[in-house]
């Protein structure tokens, strides 16, 4: 992905459902570190959604600013809201006959 940054074939490197050690590993050679999803937060910023971004790293502050100097397409935020919601983790573990969630949908209320 480095070389296909380099040669122009992609704007930034980016990564989605890495675990912390897989991260880790991956920043321990990268010399181009992944990049954040800049495209979501436009995306949820267009949508009118308040965004809390938090961080202590100045660079990170800095590139979480750089979705305001430009606009997603038309066709780009379609194609983004048509993508089906989900949760990542379920949170099976909170569910248990002895525990206050009996159920998954009592756990997320539904929104499942």
């Amino acid at each position: 992905m480095e070389e296909c940054q380099s040669l122009g074939l992609t704007k930034s490197i980016g990564v989605s459902n890495f675990s912390c050690k897989k991260l880790a590993d991956i920043l321990a050679f990268a010399k181009i570190p992944p990049a954040i999803n800049q495209i979501a937060l436009r995306w949820a910023y267009e949508q009118g959604i308040v965004i809390v971004m938090k961080s202590y790293n100045k660079e990170r502050l800095k590139q979480n600013l750089e979705i305001f100097g430009w606009e997603l397409s038309d066709e780009e935020s379609k194609k983004i809201a048509a993508i089906p919601q989900r949760r990542a983790n379920l949170a099976e573990f909170f569910v248990s006959e002895t525990g206050p969630f009996k159920t998954l949908e009592e756990l997320w209320d539904g929104e499942l």
